[in-house]
This record gives C-alpha cells, sequence and structure tokens, in this order.
C-alpha cells in the first residue's frame, strides 16, 4: 500500500490499473474509442492522424484540468488518490503536456484535413467557455452546476470534429454525450465527500437524490439502449451503449463497496465496451 505522501487514496489501496485514471489517459481514450465506433456505424473514415490529433488535444485538456485541481485543493485529507499523484508527481504532468504540444505540432505540420481543423477550433471555443464556467470561473467567481453535462457534450463535439456533423451521425453523437454524462455522474455520487471540500460545482452538491436518480436512470438508459439496437438494426454500436449502461449501473450499485478511484477507474473502463462488442458482432 501506498503512503500519503505517494499520492494514494485513503480509502484504498493503490491498484495499477488506477494508472490510466491517475495520468489522465483515460478520457482520450475513452472519446478516441467512441469516435471509432461512430465511424464504424457510419462507415465513415477516421484517418490516424486525426484521431491521434484528437488523443492529444482531449489528454492535454484533462492534464491541465488536472494541475488546476491541484493548485486549488482546498482540504488535502479529503481529496483522491487521483489528486494526491497530480500534486506529488506534477512534474510528470508537465511532461505529459510538453508531449502533447509536441505531437499536435508535428500532426499539423504533416497535415490535417481543413474541415477537421475548422470544427475543432469551433469545439475548442465551446471548450474554453465550459472551463470558464464550470473549472476556473474567472467572471463568475463560482463554479455553475451541470459539468458533467457539459463533458458528455463535449466528448460528443470531439467526434463530431473528427467525422462531421452528417444527420446519421447525431443519434450516434447523442448516445456518446449520455454515456460519457452518466459515467460522470456514477463517479460523482461516489466522490461525494472529495467534492463537498474541494468541488462546489459537483453534481452531489446540487443533485441531493443522486444516488437514487442515478441507478432508475441508469436501469432507463439500459433497456432504452438495447431498444434502440433492435429498432434501429444499429446493432453492435447501441449493444456497446447498452452494456455500458449496464455495467455503470452495477457499478453504482456497488459503489460504496469500493474506494473512489476504484470507482474511478472502473467506470472508465466501462466506457470501452465498444472496442469487444463492436469487434465481435460485426464479424
Amino acid at each position: 500500500m501506498l503512503d500519503q505522501g505517494n499520492g494514494v487514496d485513503q480509502t484504498g489501496s493503490f491498484r495499477w490499473w488506477f494508472l490510466p485514471s491517475w495520468l489522465g489517459l483515460d478520457a482520450p481514450c475513452v472519446v478516441t474509442t467512441w469516435t471509432w465506433a461512430t465511424s464504424r456505424a457510419c462507415d465513415i473514415a477516421l484517418p490516424f492522424r486525426t484521431a491521434a490529433a484528437l488523443f492529444l488535444v482531449v489528454w492535454f485538456i484533462y492534464l491541465s484540468d488536472r494541475l488546476v485541481d491541484v493548485a486549488r485543493c482546498q482540504d488535502w485529507t479529503q481529496a483522491t488518490g487521483r489528486l494526491r499523484f497530480g500534486r506529488t508527481f506534477r512534474t510528470l504532468f508537465l511532461a505529459g503536456l510538453c508531449l502533447c504540444v509536441a505531437g499536435l505540432i508535428g500532426i499539423l505540420w504533416a497535415g490535417l484535413p481543413e474541415e477537421v481543423v475548422l470544427r475543432a477550433l469551433v469545439v475548442a471555443l465551446g471548450v474554453l467557455v465550459h472551463c470558464l464556467a464550470f473549472v476556473t470561473p474567472i467572471i463568475l467567481r463560482r463554479k455553475l452546476p451541470g459539468k458533467e453535462f457539459g463533458v458528455g457534450l463535449f466528448f460528443a463535439f470531439g467526434a463530431w470534429a473528427c467525422l462531421g456533423g452528417m444527420p446519421r451521425t447525431w443519434p450516434f453523437l447523442a448516445s456518446i454525450a449520455l454515456v460519457v454524462a452518466f459515467n460522470c455522474l456514477v463517479i460523482a455520487a461516489r466522490d461525494a465527500d472529495s467534492d463537498r471540500a474541494n468541488d462546489p460545482g459537483g453534481a452531489s452538491r446540487w443533485w441531493r437524490t443522486i444516488n437514487r436518480d442515478s441507478l432508475g436512470l441508469g436501469v432507463v438508459f439500459t433497456l432504452t439502449a438495447a431498444l434502440t439496437a433492435i429498432v434501429l438494426r444499429e446493432t453492435p454500436f447501441y449493444i456497446s451503449v447498452a452494456v455500458a449502461f449496464a455495467g455503470l449501473t452495477a457499478l453504482h450499485r456497488n459503489a460504496r463497496r469500493l474506494s473512489g478511484d476504484a470507482v474511478r477507474a472502473l467506470a472508465d473502463f466501462a466506457l470501452f465496451t465498444p472496442i469487444p462488442v463492436m469487434c465481435v458482432v460485426s464479424q
């Protein structure tokens, strides 16, 4: 077991599978996975450079967000292991930021489609507004509630930036927004104690019945996604969505048996369902 100085959550032991979350790699892997799934469902090409640029941009955002959270943390006794890791290995996070910048410069130098760059700039403006409202409220002086839904939207917009906004992609993008937002709500419900001390904008602060409601929503979303797979005959994609919702719902049901860092890591792993489902069902 790691001690406090090495960045472990006081509620549980360190596990190697926490590292993707603690290094901020969970978000870029998830958004790239669902963008790939949408490209396969819509039969739209996803060039490697475009996918790599999406990965690096999202990783840059999440590394930056972690450093901001570390700087703004007010009560380290309630901080998660993920946050403590960011404080201890701040230099590693800065190196990651430099790697992202270097990679993006290289990709832009090699060339990206103009339409992808233009859509990415639109999304970047939206992310900036999101950060000013939900992460570092410089103008409003306080974080607005609802950041979890904003995260879901921008994961969907990331896929839109890569693939475009043709009408046939809209249901898939909406599904991404919903499943990612629900993922954030499951994490927020488990991180309630930490959020009360360090994140006034967390869902548990303004959604008092989040534990009860998230369980019901998870069941409804799972059944809806499964029914959609049958009705729309987009079986692989929506089965992936249904399995993700089912996994997140089961995790939420048993969250109090696990540490906050374990719940966060498992919640993110639940969003990789398109990889096995679409590869197997599409055969």
